[in-house]
């Protein structure tokens, strides 16, 4: 095929091969544990005979389950999943106790959310979704009644039955203390951080390693540079990579070793690494393939290097994918590889997995190491203390045979969400993106983000009155902002970004490198240390909005309370009470410095303050209250348990895309962690209760178990959920150190619990994923933040997960407080409540629940609550404490990441985190031969350049004559491929006469309504930004006049101020803007129709016109050689043997490469990267509205 035709056939080539990865289905074959479920099926249904009875249909896993048909009326309260410990008998009084401020506890997530209306499946996915169910299914039922709920203390009938073990729970009742205090011992002395440590690299000669490749191997030769590089780019940001600059460990390892000229060819094949990886995720990237991203032999351990990095620190062959392996090295006659050493898991959750996971995978792409160190590869072990495999992410199955059931959903597993739910946003990173799309290939049901408030009194809120009460909610939490940590700036060394944009490396060959250039600037004169230069710029990120869905912040590059406070409220559209003035403004600075402030504290002093300003009335703060819970939710605690400079010390890491959750179960994603593409060693019911290390690291490390075994390992990796280091209930020996405990009392952790609730079908507004209501105060009609804390989160939000679950379900949040109270509540008042709340919005028609789930994870002994938060006294560096190892032990879990913590997926980094520093521990740093770059003169490449000419003239049956001085490409391969162009021109000049030029796609347009309001304001905006500017100036008594002249916004402050005038616009204002966008949509899609067509009638006449001039204008050579296609020149000829030897999934990737589709704008490009089964946008600008 010419060049030509191949740009014809670019966009059916990429359709055809989006369809054909959709089929792909899973990422590995589970067909080797497919015995294994069969028996766990087996054996559920004759353990479970008193519960369920097995339909006949049922085989294998595809068993379906079916109950006793129960009357509409009878309530019946699940309890299986959670391990509870035990709870006195008045534990499930009716009267609730009085509300318990959350101390020791804090923050949400390990729920994650996202806005639209469809559900996207991959065909031919539901493999591996089909085998997860089928697992958890069994697990889950054969489980003992350790769950969650305790028992209610209503004797059994049939209105209201609870299917337990009695004997167990019998067993397991004492009472669950309101708010468990940390039993670890904090010390009152400050104990110096000791620094991470240095491991040291074996004893072993770093020599410098030759390739059996081919520069540019990996790059498809046809492919445009600027092409090629929007791809690379968006690869790059769906890696959390800047793709313009080193990340923090990549400029410590290379520091020594480039200079700053050579970062821009550095990033070029970092970048270009991640492409190959994440345009097929289900295959680990080889090493030869990652080498052949550079242009250049002398670049080939550069390119090495970043596969390490890239390896080791999981940003490629991480998740459920086969990694590649190499053969063992036996040992020599007489001698024997040492026993491989033992590294142990403690939990099986989304951080116990992800580390065990990685662990595994990077022993088998390390195994030719460990075998040089003259050990057999090492041995993973988790142990579980459950009986399954999920921690926090528990999908309970339900019972849905009473229930009506799309079509779709038959034979499929129903379940519910009683932990981590809402996977917020694919896009810019999220490594769910990788493990749900584009390994598991699990289905996902995309929420739509309108939400609908009830009042109580059971009206919908206007939703006007509900803006402008969010706004000024809104903008309380801006001026706290202005107190929160000031967070260091990393270092940014850049590349050349327009040489990056182009797919072009750096041409200069600076031999001063980095590290140089730094420590010769610091000797100047008055200059600037090295750790001060090259500082990325200091950005304030103020809170602008709130996701309903999960109820964090969502923030912008801003300055906190740029106005007063009086003036701001009647910019957000409130009337100020007689005798305001636009000066007034809040004073919270006494308040904050007062030494006992938290957030709550001050946000509730702002809006008392506020209420001086304009008029509140009970509803306002009805409002004001629900939007307060929602916070609550996210961080799993009262607010006023949460630090007033820490709360979000998470923003501005947040994902984009819609949010989202798993169809059948979040549950599955930690199920295909363990079972794919191998099983790992996951030991249940093994209760972990002592773990000795070395603190020193050198010696070895010892885990006692509950039931008195003992495991034996090299490395522990621990990831203890921070609610059971706060309890103590596992013990270290020795104790850890007081810079550990330290973070682990001031960090919270706190209780978010779930009431969910099953009917024969549905009442609800279906066409809405999620609704909240308002709560009455304990005095009905108050107007003081006081009387609503301990009210304001008791099912607050409902969420309908009707189409995840595949039966009617709503589900209903505990947060702040309430979550607390949960804990003592018995099951049936908090269903009896959540049923009562939802007939005051929906009338006395609704009706009770044929199933419930009451979740109480504040009782659990493997969790003792939710997730972390920010503790009213914790410290900006608690977070990276956390995650220090501390001699042969290492730490994971949510609670150890600052930039995600309380997430799912923050969770699993973590678990990256702690397996790339087991590696290191055991094969020590990365390294690296000197010099790095082999200099351009320099001739110790010659062997290695002349070995690939001789190998390209073999493979091409070409005589290799040529002399070591000569090029890599022989001066007759080079006439050759002269003939042939000439040959394609000749052919385009007879061609292009009869039917001219292919039509060019139409011009992309601005079909968006804030791109189209922000270029009619810009100017508008521009002079606000100048306004507040010297507005800012007046107030600080800095000099610089009245003139506009005088202050000059930047580019981004004019972006910033477009955004917020676009949010503070209202709808009649906004409607022109937005039915200019549509039609110039609608337009443009015509347009592109239009073109479509004209394409295919050119295609279609080319090609007749071309065989009949390739029939008269044969092409051939004096020697015989048949002529080679022009794309088989580098891209798949000389050298592709040297990647080619995994078989045919890797050639198929190349291939695929090689055929992509013509760029339609960078933004579209970067779609086509990291998206793995939805499909490409129309071509309408991004939507930035809120």
């Amino acid at each position: 095929m010419t060049k030509l035709q191949r740009l014809m056939s670019y966009e059916e080539n990429w359709q055809k091969r989006s369809s054909a990865a959709a089929t792909a289905a899973a990422v590995v074959s589970l067909s080797k544990v497919d015995s294994h479920l069969e028996s766990i099926l087996a054996a559920t249904a004759t353990t479970n005979s008193d519960l369920v009875t097995r339909s006949p249909k049922g085989t294998g896993t595809s068993t379906s389950w079916s109950r006793s048909p129960k009357t509409e009326s009878e309530i019946v309260v699940r309890i299986e999943g959670m391990d509870l410990d035990e709870v006195s008998s008045d534990a499930g009084a009716s009267t609730p106790p009085k509300p318990v401020p959350a101390t020791q506890l804090g923050q949400p997530s390990l729920n994650d959310a996202v806005d639209s209306q469809s559900q996207h499946t991959a065909a031919g996915d539901w493999d591996l979704a089909t085998k997860a169910s089928a697992s958890l299914e069994s697990s889950t039922r054969s489980e003992p009644s350790l769950l969650t709920s305790p028992p209610s203390t209503i004797p059994p009938s049939s209105k209201a039955t609870t299917p337990i073990d009695t004997t167990a729970a019998e067993e397991s009742h004492v009472q669950v203390p309101a708010r468990p205090e940390p039993t670890i011992k904090i010390e009152s002395t400050h104990e110096k951080v000791p620094d991470l440590p240095t491991p040291v690299s074996p004893a072993r000669k770093c020599r410098r390693q030759t390739f059996d490749v081919r520069p540019k191997i990996s790059i498809p030769n046809e492919l445009p540079s600027y092409e090629y590089a929007n791809q690379c780019i968006a690869a790059a940001e769906a890696s959390r990579l800047n793709p313009y600059a080193l990340h923090q460990e990549e400029y410590s390892m290379l520091r020594d070793h480039i200079s700053h000229s050579q970062v821009t060819t550095y990033l070029n094949i970092r970048n270009g690494i991640l492409r190959l990886w994440l345009h097929n995720p289900r295959l680990g990237v080889a090493r030869d393939e990652a080498v052949g991203c550079a242009k250049d032999t002398r670049w080939f351990d550069v390119a090495n290097v970043c596969y390490d990095w890239l390896v080791r620190n999981g940003f490629i062959n991480f998740g459920c994918t086969e990694v590649p392996t190499y053969p063992r090295k036996r040992p020599a006659r007489g001698k024997s590889h040492k026993k491989g050493k033992t590294i142990v898991v403690i939990g099986a959750g989304m951080s116990g997995l992800g580390c065990a996971r990685q662990l595994d995978s990077l022993f088998k792409q390390y195994s030719r190491e460990f075998n040089d160190l003259g050990e057999e590869v090492p041995h993973v072990v988790v142990l579980e203390g459950r009986n399954r495999v999920g921690g926090r992410v528990y999908s309970r199955a339900i019972d849905g045979s009473q229930c009506q059931r799309p079509v779709h959903f038959k034979g499929r597993r129903h379940s519910v969400e009683c932990g981590g739910m809402i996977i917020t946003g694919f896009d810019r990173g999220n490594p769910l993106n990788v493990l749900v799309r584009g390994q598991m290939g699990l289905p996902y049901y995309a929420l739509r983000p309108e939400t609908t408030l009830y009042d109580s009194n059971g009206k919908a809120v206007d939703e006007a009155r509900d803006r402008l009460v969010e706004k000024l909610y809104n903008d309380c939490l801006e001026r706290v902002s202005e107190y929160k940590f000031k967070i260091p700036p990393a270092k940014l060394i850049e590349g050349a970004r327009e040489l990056i944009d182009e797919g072009r490396d750096g041409s200069s060959d600076n031999r001063m490198t980095i590290a140089q250039a730094e420590e010769a600037t610091a000797a100047l004169p008055q200059a600037t240390p090295v750790s001060k230069q090259s500082l990325a710029p200091q950005v304030s990120l103020v809170p602008v909005a709130t996701d309903r869905a999960t109820g964090r912040a969502h923030v912008e590059p801003g300055t906190p309370a740029t106005f007063k406070a009086a003036h701001k409220a009647r910019l957000l559209g409130w009337a100020l009470k007689e005798g305001v003035t636009e000066d007034d403004d809040l004073e919270l600075d006494g308040a904050v410095h007062s030494g006992s402030a938290t957030l709550g504290s001050i946000v509730d002093l702002a809006i008392s303050q506020y209420k001086n300003l304009v008029d509140l009335n009970p509803l306002d703060f009805r409002l004001m209250n629900w939007h307060v819970a929602n916070l609550e939710y996210s961080n799993a605690t009262n607010y006023n348990q949460l630090s007033i400079g820490g709360w979000d010390i998470d923003a501005g890491y947040e994902w984009e895309g819609k949010h989202t959750m798993v169809v059948g179960g979040y549950q599955s994603v930690p199920w295909g962690l363990g079972n794919a593409p191998s099983r790992l060693d996951i030991r249940k019911n093994a209760e972990v209760k002592t773990i000795t290390y070395d603190p020193e690291g050198s010696g070895r490390a010892k885990v006692e178990c509950a039931d008195g075994s003992t495991v034996d390992a090299d490395y522990v990796v621990s990831t203890v959920p921070l609610g059971v280091l706060k309890h103590g209930n596992v013990e270290f020996n020795p104790p850890l150190p007081s810079w550990k405990t330290g973070p682990v009392g001031r960090l919270g952790f706190g209780i978010l619990n779930k009431v969910i609730l099953v009917f024969k079908e549905s009442f609800w507004d279906s066409s809405r994923d999620i609704f909240g209501i308002l709560r009455e105060p304990l005095s009905r009609h108050s107007v003081e933040q006081s009387d609503y804390a301990s009210q304001r989160g008791r099912c607050f939000q409902w969420f309908d997960v009707s189409h995840t679950s595949g039966v009617p379900v709503l589900l209903a949040l505990m947060a702040g407080d309430a979550g607390f109270d949960t804990e003592h509540s018995s099951n049936d008042d908090l269903v009896a409540e959540a049923t009562q709340v939802l007939r005051g919005v929906f009338g006395a028609k609704v009706p009770n629940p044929i199933q419930s789930v009451v979740t109480r994870w504040g009782s659990d002994k493997f969790a003792r609550g939710s997730y972390s938060s920010a503790g009213p006294t914790m410290q900006p560096e608690d977070y990276k404490l956390m995650a220090r190892p501390v001699g042969n032990l290492f730490f994971a879990g949510e609670h150890t990441t600052d930039t995600h913590p309380a997430t799912v997926h923050g969770a699993y980094l973590s678990g990256l985190r702690a397996a790339s520093e087991v590696i290191t521990a055991l094969l020590g740093p990365i390294s690296i031969p000197t010099p790095l770059i082999i200099p351009r003169e320099s001739t110790a490449l010659a062997p290695a350049v002349e070995s690939l000419k001789r190998k390209a003239d073999s493979d091409l049956n070409l005589s290799a004559t040529s002399s070591s001085s000569a090029s890599p490409l022989s001066s007759s391969r080079a006439t050759k491929q002269a003939r042939i162009d000439a040959h394609e021109l000749a052919a385009w000049e007879h061609i292009r006469p009869q039917i001219g030029e292919r039509p060019w796609p139409p011009q992309k347009v601005a079909g968006n309504a804030y791109l189209l309001y922000s270029k009619q304001n810009f100017e508008a905006a521009r002079q606000r930004c100048i306004d507040e500017g010297l507005a800012r100036r007046q107030r600080s008594g800095k000099k610089g006049g009245n003139s506009n002249n005088s202050y000059k916004p930047s580019p981004n402050d004019v972006r910033v101020m477009t955004s917020r005038m676009w949010k503070e616009t209202q709808p009649e204002t906004r409607k022109p803007f937005e039915d200019e966008a549509a039609e110039l949509k609608a337009a443009h899609l015509e347009s592109r129709r239009k073109w479509e067509e004209e394409c295919k009638e050119w295609d279609t006449r080319y090609l007749e016109i071309r065989a009949a001039w390739d029939e008269e204008n044969k092409l051939s050579f004096d020697d015989g050689v048949e002529v080679m296609e022009k794309d088989q020149g580098v891209g798949s000829g000389p050298g592709s043997a040297a990647t080619a030897g995994r078989g045919g999934d890797r050639d198929g990737r190349r291939e695929a490469m090689r055929h992509t589709t013509p760029t339609k704008g960078r933004r579209a490009a970067r779609g086509k990267v990291s998206s793995y089964t939805e499909s490409e946008d129309d071509g309408a600008a991004e939507d930035f509205s809120v």
